[in-house]
């Protein structure tokens, strides 16, 4: 019996060892779910590579539109933190020092100068890049195409003969007569921005000397040939046409520089040369200008960069405006207004052109150029106020053709308008010879130059 007992005790003990071994073997059942599942994370992108692009610019460390530059430079780069700007702020002889550095292997991507410069810096010799796909993409900031927020006519400054686009236009100007508005009003002389005739041009002015006679009609830095050229430009292409200026420029025998068109511009400008201020052949840059500014002066011809320039010395209510060059009776190129900008160019070897297109899009934005603007300098760009003193740029600007600078000659031909236009130029100016001896000077000199 007690055998019995025993072997019954070891019976249910075995089987409630089988029991507690099954429980703690079987999978675990489970429970359902209280809270959403946590979503994997992907894996973190690894942030796009910094490039870094150079600038070369025409400005030295210290002007107004340099600081205004390297405060929307440092702007652009912490919205783009994947792009570092370096520049160098070489100054106006920038483009002198540009061969070598490109020779040295230096990176360069970007410059800025006058067109005419830049265009010979890099787009004539062929190391430009052409801009147009970049001008296709979204201004910044803008669902505009880049292209679409420039004035029209603007980017044609920097549009070469393979019908591309290599230069970028920030700030743009006409060259215009200048003039104290106070004193002019006072007069009861309200100058036409677009359509003024020579003869009421002269008649103005002999107005001005005969009412104010403390007061000199017209001012001029006599040394600055960039300035004296004018005149002569503007009246040979009004009275001889684009073309014919040209044609007498290129002539390898010299001979059309005695077409009688050419002989009488010469001689309008003999015409007003008692206007201006006494020993204006000999004053020196900016000496004529302080003198307009304190209103000794009546007006001066000269490019829209006047007023700014001018600026710091401007009396407080000193009011300026401008007209442009005036038209001559019978003329065969009365519509024409020189038109150029300071400008953008792309170095065609540069590493990074999307970079590069990135940071002129912001520096051409609507934001930089507002504030350009407030500084008194224009910029071509739609939507950007206009400087007050700088409103009939505009308005000539649509009623006329633009063409560059000395009608293009200033571009293809520098070594010609340096050696012999102006030097010509120059000595008739400032009245060393008169304009049958000036019409001369052209001719024998053009033969010379052609001749080497």
């Amino acid at each position: 019996m007690k055998s019995r007992k025993f072997v019954l005790l070891t019976l249910v003990i075995a089987s409630l060892l089988l029991s507690l071994v099954a429980t703690q073997c079987a999978p675990a059942t489970k429970a359902p779910p209280t809270e959403k599942p946590t979503v994997e994370e992907k894996p973190t992108e690894k942030p796009a590579e910094k490039v870094k692009i150079v600038y070369w610019s025409m400005f030295s460390e210290g002007e107004p539109l340099q600081q205004l530059l390297d405060q929307a430079t440092q702007d652009f780069m912490k919205e783009n933190p994947d792009i570092e700007v370096e520049v160098n702020w070489a100054g106006r002889q920038v483009l002198t020092v540009l061969q070598s550095a490109i020779a040295a292997g230096t990176q360069v991507d970007i410059v800025d100068h006058s067109d005419d410069r830049v265009y010979n810096a890099i787009v004539k010799s062929g190391l430009a890049l052409p801009l147009d796909e970049y001008l296709d993409e979204k201004a910044y900031d803008s669902d505009k195409a880049w292209k679409d927020t420039f004035k029209p006519g603007a980017l044609e400054i920097g549009k070469a003969d393979d019908g591309k686009y290599y230069l970028i236009p920030r700030d743009d100007y006409i060259s215009a007569f200048f003039y104290n508005v106070k004193m002019l009003d006072e007069l009861g002389i309200h100058p036409s921005p677009g359509e003024m005739t020579w003869t009421e041009f002269v008649d103005m002015l002999e107005t001005i000397r005969s009412e104010k006679p403390d007061v000199s009609p017209l001012g001029a830095d006599g040394p600055v040939s960039f300035y004296n050229n004018w005149y002569f430009t503007y009246l040979a292409i009004r009275l001889a046409g684009k073309d014919a200026f040209r044609e007498a420029a290129y002539d390898k025998t010299g001979e059309k520089w005695g077409e009688p068109e050419f002989l009488q511009a010469a001689q309008m400008i003999e015409e007003i040369q008692g206007y201006f201020q006494k020993g204006f052949e000999g004053s020196v840059w900016p000496a004529a200008q302080v003198q307009w500014v304190n209103s000794e002066i009546a007006m001066m011809f000269c490019g829209a960069w006047l007023p700014k320039e001018m600026s710091e010395q401007t009396p407080e209510g000193f009011e300026i405006s401008l007209f442009g060059f005036p038209k001559v009776e019978g003329g065969k190129g009365n519509e024409y207004v020189e038109h150029w900008a300071n400008t953008y160019g792309v170095l065609k070897d540069c590493k990074h052109p999307e970079a590069v297109a990135r940071y002129l899009q912001y520096i051409t934005s609507k934001k930089v150029g507002t504030d350009i603007a407030s500084l008194g300098t224009p910029v071509p760009l739609v939507g950007v106020p206009v400087p007050p003193a700088l409103e009939n740029q505009f308005k000539i600007l649509e009623t006329h053709t633009a063409i560059p600078a000395r009608a293009g000659l200033n571009t293809e031909i520098p070594e010609y308008m340096d050696n012999v236009f102006n030097v010509c130029d120059d000595k008739l100016f400032q009245m060393q010879i008169g304009p049958e001896e000036f019409i001369e000077c052209l001719k024998t000199e053009s033969a010379a130059y052609w001749a080497r």
